[in-house]
């Protein structure tokens, strides 16, 4: 489960609550007092928030840290694992997602780790043993006894970060609307599914009405609902009419910046069949377990309906998933996703089965961060209900609009940091 607030410092902050408070001014460096004597090391201050390189840490601190798949880096203090995904402001420990200021970044083959996590983070999970004094930026173990060292600011580091030059003048960022946002988006939404592609007909869904109907229900919700966020929506269909899933993807080009495809699951007839529920996001990937395996075949389905691809075809389809396998809009999905999946099941009356990587056809061809949320189980009775109702899919719109819109933030505050 994942706890929508917490405190850290004098800060109270929500996912989508508007964004974190901010920082207070950040010193040029840091004093770590320990048992084994004193360490300086300096404080980058150059995306926008503090941050320390790693390395600084544990040659002072009993610090380590190893990189995960999907954007993720495990940072270690005495034993004690916290998650960040790398390039957000985004923090797991004990099951709770956490909003910071600053994330985790990576420079040449440098970690840093913000400022925050060691000022007030470690302070506060580890109370009886170690404390910061914000006044004289120091980090302190309980009961040291000063000798000290300090450590250079270039030493261990490989490709630094290089400082923004004082006499430059920083270039005007526009000021943010009612919604945070300061620049233009535009985001395209994919309804599965269409026509002769009626999906999954779904065991508690009304005669009829199959998979089609629901997610272009639930993607007309959600246009309107970024529209009213002023961010511009770009449709791959508005009709009950079949797309190919080749061509899906492939409309988010361009100014377009994020591709959201709406799906329903189901699971086949047999032991307890009806009992799963929820809401669950996927990005494209390779690391996949059994039940991304179903859901992608299930969805895959709608490639029967399509026109054979030529061998040229084929080969250009798989560059484009060599490519992709390397490419930064991976790392950028899981951001999106880890968002809109916590916003999203925070109104869903199901289970929050949350973010995996899934071999969809289509966020395989994307040319641009993308996610597929299935949006509940149409063998699910409670899912069901929820999901053909006008409520619940509004609710549910305004939800991923809203976790789309705290990712677009995020992704401001890189492009507007000098």
């Amino acid at each position: 489960m994942i706890d929508s607030l917490f405190y850290l410092g004098s800060c109270l902050v929500a996912l989508g609550g508007g964004g974190p408070c901010s920082p207070a001014e950040a010193p040029a460096s840091l004093t770590i007092a320990t048992s084994r004597g004193e360490s300086v090391v300096p404080v980058l201050n150059h995306f926008g928030h503090p941050a320390i390189a790693a390395p600084h840490l544990g040659s002072a601190l009993p610090v380590t840290f190893s990189f995960e798949s999907g954007g993720w880096v495990t940072v270690a203090f005495a034993g004690e694992p916290f998650r960040f995904l790398l390039d957000a402001p985004l923090m797991e420990h004990r099951d709770r997602m956490m909003h910071l200021v600053g994330g985790a970044y990576t420079s040449g083959d440098t970690l840093y780790v913000p400022l925050q996590w060691l000022s007030e983070v470690i302070p506060s999970v580890f109370s009886e043993g170690y404390s910061y004094d914000p006044v004289a930026a120091r980090f302190e173990e309980v009961g040291t006894v000063p000798v000290i060292t300090t450590v250079s600011s270039s030493a261990a580091l490989s490709n630094p970060v290089p400082a923004p030059s004082s006499g430059q003048p920083r270039p005007a960022v526009p000021e943010p609307n009612e919604f945070g946002l300061r620049f233009p988006h535009t985001v395209a939404i994919d309804p599965g599914h269409g026509g002769v592609d009626r999906g999954n007909p779904g065991l508690y869904l009304p005669r009829g009405v199959s998979e089609k109907h629901i997610t272009l229900a639930i993607g007309l919700e959600l246009k309107r609902a970024l529209e009213r966020r002023n961010i511009n929506v770009i449709m791959t269909r508005t009709t009950d009419r079949r797309v190919d899933l080749s061509d899906r993807s492939t409309l988010c080009v361009g100014d377009c910046e994020l591709f959201v495809s709406v799906h329903l699951d189901a699971l086949p007839e047999g032991p307890g069949y009806t009992r799963a529920s929820g809401i669950h996001t996927y990005i494209w990937g390779g690391s996949q377990s059994a039940n991304a395996r179903r859901v992608a075949a299930m969805a895959n389905q709608a490639l029967q309906y399509e026109v054979a691809q030529n061998t040229q075809n084929d080969e250009e389809l798989a560059f484009i998933m060599r490519d992709l396998q390397m490419n930064e809009h991976q790392r950028e999905s899981s951001v999106l996703a880890t968002v809109v999946q916590h916003m999203a099941a925070s109104v869903h009356p199901g289970n929050d089965r949350g973010v995996e990587q899934a071999n969809y056809a289509v966020l395989r061809t994307a040319r641009r961060p993308a996610i597929l949320i299935e949006t509940g189980f149409a063998s699910n009775q409670r899912d069901a209900r929820f999901l053909i109702s006008t409520q619940g899919q509004r609710s549910l719109a305004e939800a991923i609009a809203e976790g789309i819109v705290e990712y677009l933030r995020v992704y401001e505050s890189k492009l507007s940091t000098p």
